[in-house]
């Protein structure tokens, strides 16, 4: 048998057997303070991201269930657009530079792979826009955004079937100004606003990036909030 030193080693300086046994209960010791240090770390972090996502839920819940998810369609400003309308309604279909404005748009090509219908209203100083005919359509020009009768329907009807429009697109195809402070040739003076909701809610967000989801109602508004239609749209059946 090998001889012990006072130190607890052998004599050739090789750890003894109580010595490995103390340096794994040590090692094992260290490998559980580190896995419960972990599990802390994936607990804080769970934790967090909960309460990041309750606190986007209630910014979503105050703003009346609507507000843009941080996904943004890129639009060109409208100011470089030709023929952009900044004036007073009633507004025309606006045809005139449609292929220019669609060229810059650069838009999906028109077809029916992709096809369902959004109804927009839009109020002024709390009186009613027609939304013409014929937007976005000419003898030159077809844009897969478009309408084609003075109900407000809007079509999407578009060749890609991943193609999610929104709503500062159709203003900009039928050449009427909208940002999230002006309609036409009006723009927010703190009392009169762009106000925009989407089946019965106002949307919390920028309104240019307002989805044109199938069967949307959707309300774009300027003016006072005394001014706001009663009761407001929010609903919306093809066809009826």
């Amino acid at each position: 048998m090998a001889r012990q030193t006072q130190s607890g080693q052998g004599a050739d300086g090789r750890q003894t057997k109580a010595e490995k046994k103390e340096q794994a209960r040590l090692e094992r010791i260290e490998l559980q303070r580190k896995m419960a240090a972990r599990k802390r770390n994936r607990t804080i972090l769970v934790i967090g991201v909960v309460a990041a996502a309750l606190a986007i839920g209630g910014v979503v819940f105050l703003t009346g269930g609507s507000k843009d998810d941080g996904i943004t369609v890129p639009l060109p400003n409208p100011d470089s657009l030709p023929g952009m309308l900044r004036t007073a309604p009633p507004w025309p279909n606006n045809t005139a530079q449609l292929p220019a404005r669609l060229h810059a748009l650069d838009l999906p090509q028109l077809g029916t792979v992709l096809h369902h219908h959004v109804r927009l209203f839009v109020y002024v100083d709390g009186r009613p826009v027609t939304v013409p005919m014929n937007i976005g359509l000419s003898a030159t020009a077809a844009s897969p955004l478009h309408t084609h009768d003075t109900t407000g329907t809007g079509h999407v009807e578009s060749e890609d079937p991943t193609f999610a429009p929104v709503l500062g697109q159709f203003f900009d195809v039928w050449g009427v100004y909208l940002t999230k402070d002006c309609l036409g040739g009006q723009c927010g003076d703190g009392t009169n606003q762009v106000r925009v909701f989407v089946n019965g809610k106002e949307w919390g967000g920028d309104p240019t990036q307002v989805p044109l989801t199938d069967l949307s109602a959707i309300v774009v508004t300027f003016g006072t909030a005394d001014q706001l239609p009663n009761p407001m749209p929010n609903t919306f059946t093809f066809g009826s």
